[in-house]
């Protein structure tokens, strides 16, 4: 009996840590992590990137640009002071704006206040920027707490996490970036990238860089619509 009392207590926290820990784990169903299905049955998919802006996103922006193709940005509003020039360019070329913070901070056991700050404090800081952002949010690395929940929800904010992702922070090469692209493909996907990395000023974006026009193509030559979270 007193194994199996052991046993409980172990799941239970175990199971506490993953609803803090693991971007999709939700016993109330208020994340997304995917797409719904599209009305004519064409694969679809959403191209987001998190942490920016940084002095790469120009040329993130470029590679969109050339390829048709518009994206989620889920933003760092201390990045986005640093780089105000492009997160106005981000908004202007009618790609969406969602939050991610003020800075990279974790929030796997944020209290309200600190969720407060965190997130309604990044809304404030990029409305002072000129740039109106959708409500859409997503939690550095994935990882929330109960009072950031509560904090989204009287702000009116929809959590999104991923499907697949790239791991293009690692410091892999573009030849790896692509091929993980290619195996990782599926319908209704959230593709995640980044833009930048944490909060720092000048992140070296070049692997990313060199894979994106080629990611894209590949799967726009796989049949993939590609959509914005904010316009599902």
């Amino acid at each position: 009996m007193l194994a199996l009392l052991g046993s409980m207590v172990v799941l239970g926290i175990g199971g506490t840590l993953a609803r803090r820990l693991v971007p999709w784990i939700d016993p109330l169903f208020r994340i997304r992590w995917r797409l719904p299905r599209s009305p004519d049955g064409r694969p679809r998919c959403a191209v987001t990137f998190d942490d920016g802006p940084s002095p790469g996103t120009a040329e993130v922006l470029d590679a969109l640009r050339a390829a048709g193709v518009r994206a989620t940005f889920f933003v760092v509003a201390l990045n986005a002071e640093r780089y105000p020039d492009l997160v106005r360019r981000v908004a202007a070329e009618g790609h969406t704006i969602g939050i991610h913070g003020t800075t990279h901070r974790t929030l796997s056991f944020a209290s309200a206040a600190d969720a407060e700050c965190e997130i309604g404090g990044a809304i404030s800081r990029l409305v002072t920027l000129g740039v109106t952002p959708a409500p859409l949010y997503r939690s550095p690395h994935g990882r929330k707490s109960p009072a950031t929940m509560r904090v989204l929800r009287r702000l009116g904010l929809q959590f999104w996490a991923w499907s697949r992702g790239l791991q293009d922070t690692r410091g892999p090469s573009p030849e790896q970036l692509v091929e993980r692209a290619a195996r990782h493909a599926r319908n209704r996907m959230v593709l995640l990238l980044h833009d930048g990395h944490d909060d720092e000023p000048t992140p070296d974006l070049t692997p990313l860089i060199a894979a994106l026009p080629r990611i894209l193509g590949l799967l726009a030559a796989r049949g993939f619509e590609f959509v914005t979270l904010d316009r599902l």
